[in-house]
C-alpha cells in the first residue's frame, strides 16, 4: 500500500507540473479595448454612432470613450497611461512630443472652429474686425486657427486684439454679454452663439485648415495595432451612415453622446464626415513652424515623427 501511495503521489506531482508548464506557456488574453480620451465636439459624432449601433462589437473590439471637460485633464490621463489615444490636433501633437510623450496621429477627424462676431458689434466681415477684441486660449489650436484664418486673408496675426480666456464656456458668455467683440469656437458652442445672433466671419475649414486628428501612443500602436485598425473600420462605417442618413434619425444619439444641448434639437448642422485618412505632411510642417515660434516644440521636429503607421 505504501508503494501505491508513493506512485500515486508521483503521478499527481507530474500532472501538476505538466499543468503548471501549460499555464506558463499559455498566451495572455489579447486586450481588444480602445481607451480613447475625447472632449465634446462634432468630431466625436462618429464615435457616438459606433457606441449606439454596437459597431465596435461587430468589428471585434470594445470602445471605451472617456469624455473630459478640459484638455488638461485628458492629457493627464494620457500621460498616466489610462488612455491608449486621444482626439487632439496638430498643435497638441507638437506639445506631446515636446513633453516627451510619444503620441502619433493615425487619422484625421472633422472638427471646425468658427470665427464669430457678437450680434450687437456691427461687425459683418473681417474688414470690420480690425483692432477688435477676441477671446482665445493662448498657444493652442484655437490661436493657431485664428492666425491661419487671418493669414489666409492676407492679414497679420496682430490684426485683432487677443484676450486670453482659457475656458470655452467663458468665451461664449463674454461674447453674449458684449465683453468681447469676437470669438473662435468649436461645435456645439459655435451653434449656440449663432443661435443667439452671432455673425459668422469664417472658419478654419473654410480657410483650408483641417487640424483635428485622432492619435495614439507609440505603445498602443505597437501593442494594439490590429485593434486600432478595427476601430477605424467601425469609424468608416459610422461615417458612411452619417453621410447617408437623415439627421433626424440619429439626432437624439448625438445630443446624448456628443454634448449638443437639447435646445439645439432641430437646428444642428454637421459636416460631411471623411473616412479615416492620415494628415498631410505639409499641414503638419506648417503647424510645427508655428508651434516652434511659440516655444511649444523644437523647430527640427519632423512631420514623420508625428504620424503613426498601423501594422
Amino acid at each position: 500500500m505504501g508503494k501505491k501511495k508513493i506512485v500515486s503521489l508521483l503521478l499527481c506531482g507530474a500532472a501538476a507540473a505538466l499543468l503548471g508548464g501549460c499555464a506558463g506557456t499559455a498566451k495572455a488574453p489579447v486586450d481588444t479595448t480602445v481607451h480613447l480620451g475625447v472632449m465634446y465636439s462634432s468630431d466625436i459624432v462618429p464615435l457616438t454612432i459606433i457606441a449606439e449601433q454596437g459597431l465596435d462589437k461587430e468589428n471585434g473590439f470594445q470602445l471605451d470613450m472617456q469624455v473630459f471637460s478640459s484638455a488638461k485633464d485628458r492629457d493627464a490621463a494620457l500621460q498616466a497611461g489610462e488612455l491608449d489615444g486621444v482626439f487632439t490636433d496638430f498643435i497638441g501633437l507638437c506639445m506631446y512630443q515636446n513633453a516627451g510623450l510619444d503620441v502619433k496621429a493615425t487619422g484625421c477627424t472633422d472638427g471646425d472652429y468658427a470665427l464669430l462676431a457678437g450680434k450687437d458689434t456691427g461687425i459683418a466681415s473681417l474688414e470690420d474686425a480690425a483692432g477688435k477684441s477676441i477671446a482665445i486660449s493662448e498657444n493652442t489650436l484655437i490661436e493657431y486657427s485664428l492666425d491661419y484664418i487671418l493669414n489666409s486673408a492676407g492679414l497679420e496675426d496682430t490684426y485683432v486684439t487677443k484676450q486670453v480666456v482659457p475656458r470655452i464656456p467663458d468665451r461664449l458668455e463674454m461674447l453674449r454679454s458684449g465683453n468681447v467683440d469676437l470669438v473662435l469656437l468649436p461645435e456645439p458652442f459655435s451653434t449656440l452663439a449663432i443661435k443667439d445672433g452671432a455673425v459668422v466671419l469664417g472658419s478654419a475649414n473654410t480657410a483650408g485648415l483641417y487640424p483635428a486628428v485622432s492619435a495614439f501612443t507609440k505603445k498602443a500602436i505597437d501593442e494594439k495595432s490590429s485593434t486600432i485598425k478595427a476601430m477605424y473600420q467601425a469609424y468608416d462605417e459610422a461615417v458612411e451612415y452619417l453621410n447617408n442618413t437623415p439627421l433626424s434619425e440619429y439626432e437624439a444619439t448625438i445630443i446624448k453622446g456628443a454634448g449638443y444641448p437639447q435646445e439645439l434639437a432641430g437646428t444642428i448642422k454637421l459636416p460631411v464626415y471623411r473616412k479615416n485618412e492620415l494628415p498631410k505632411a505639409a499641414d503638419l510642417q506648417a503647424a510645427v513652424e508655428w508651434a516652434s515660434k511659440k516655444g511649444l516644440c523644437k523647430p527640427d521636429l519632423k512631420p514623420e515623427q508625428l504620424i503613426g503607421e498601423l501594422k
